[in-house]
């Protein structure tokens, strides 16, 4: 903010005294402190000294509103997010941290006045609701669509520019996450494949319902897919849980009731 406030004066080319003789109260010592950068100034100072060298008040009050927050973080000694720049980003988990850091980064504006620059610029994004800003500051959600990007994008006053390069870091981060996605269907379907009977790759539910037995369960609802979730019960506690028959042919399921079960809970009839 103080380098804002330096600038604009010395775009004018106002000394402080033509400042004071502006700014109403507030003397060219207190003006020139304000502007030093050496300490936050009062607030009502900052839109003195815009007024007085015709600055954006509403923009030096935002640059405040950011440089108070900051001196706040750090009188708490909380350190400020480390993010990724857009052309780094390959994910959505990627994606997710880097708007907080971003968010911390310029100024951490609050909800509501994210909403207002939002409406300000209602052409150009889809306004987020409350709630899901609030899931994307706590990073359990990102944006869903171009639009909403946008509105967060601008919530955070990021120039036009850089918002097309977090709208291509969006879309890569999702084309990444539908190849991955891609990828392990298939090795699922592979692995399917391993324990199949016939040519058809796929497990018939007599022979999931074998392969579970194997593992130490036994079926309590109809088998519906080697991936989908199955309630069975443990032979040795009797105990009802939910698994995943891909889970338990990889050997990553036990009964979490019998720790000291020394059962292998791989097939033992597992097929080349």
């Amino acid at each position: 903010m103080a380098k804002h406030l330096r600038d604009g004066r010395g775009s004018k080319g106002m000394t402080y005294n033509d400042l004071a003789s502006r700014a109403g109260d507030y003397s060219a010592t207190t003006l020139q402190r304000a502007a030093s950068g050496e300490r936050l100034p009062r607030r009502e100072v900052a839109r003195a000294y815009a007024h007085a060298c015709g600055l954006d008040i509403d923009h030096v009050d935002r640059l405040w509103e950011a440089a108070y927050r900051e001196k706040q973080r750090s009188a708490r000694g909380e350190p400020l997010p480390m993010g990724l720049p857009p052309h780094l980003v390959h994910s959505l988990a990627d994606l997710s941290t880097a708007l907080v850091a971003l968010h911390a980064t310029h100024g951490a504006p609050t909800i509501r006045l994210m909403h207002k620059r939002a409406r300000q610029h209602a052409a150009e994004c889809t306004a987020l609701s409350t709630s899901t800003l609030q899931r994307i500051l706590r990073r359990r959600a990102v944006p869903t669509s171009k639009g909403g990007l946008h509105a967060f994008l601008i919530g955070c006053e990021v120039p036009l520019q850089q918002r097309y390069l977090w709208e291509q870091a969006a879309a890569r981060a999702r084309r990444n996450r539908g190849a991955a996605a891609a990828r392990a269907h298939q090795a699922m379907a592979n692995l399917e494949a391993q324990f199949a009977e016939d040519a058809t790759r796929r497990l018939t539910p007599d022979r999931a319902t074998h392969l579970l037995r194997a593992a130490g369960f036994h079926p309590a609802e109809p088998y519906r897919g080697f991936t989908a979730p199955w309630t069975v019960r443990c032979v040795a506690c009797q105990g009802v849980q939910r698994i995943r028959l891909s889970d338990t042919a990889q050997g990553q399921r036990r009964c979490p009731v019998c720790p000291s079960r020394k059962a292998d809970t791989t097939p033992s009839d597992q097929r080349d």
